[in-house]
């Protein structure tokens, strides 16, 4: 007797993939699912569906490098972009804006780190 449904772990090893590949394709709702008598099933016929798709590999298509006006164009975006990134950055790190030096806020987050560093340095010498 041929097989009418499939688990998703089944589904996923028809194809020589991971169980997770077999919930992912579902979760994404590439494949239809029977779910109403207490499991999820996969028809056979999504089966024959996803074969149904295959043809001959053309390879990966290669993009055109860009040209050298397109780079132009995006200059000032991509250079405002990656001031911005930065400036996040400073601000998470604690450092002015310029990058140089440590704002007071940074400054104590130093100092604590510091003084909990000493003292699990003490912790460990007492035990020795």
């Amino acid at each position: 007797m041929e097989r009418v449904t499939f688990s998703p772990g089944e589904f996923a090893a028809l194809f020589g993939k991971s169980q997770s590949w077999g919930y992912r394709q579902v979760y994404a709702g590439k494949v239809k699912t029977i779910t109403e008598y207490g499991r999820m099933l996969i028809p056979a016929s999504e089966v024959k569906k996803i074969l149904g798709t295959a043809g001959r590999y053309e390879g990966m298509k290669v993009k055109p490098p860009k040209s050298k006006e397109e780079f132009q164009r995006l200059g000032p975006a991509l250079k405002n972009a990656w001031q911005a990134f930065l400036q996040r950055r400073r601000k998470a790190d604690g450092t002015d804006v310029n990058g140089k030096g440590k704002t007071s806020a940074g400054s104590e987050r130093l100092r604590a780190n510091a003084g909990s560093r000493k003292a699990a340095l003490d912790r460990l010498r007492r035990k020795s």
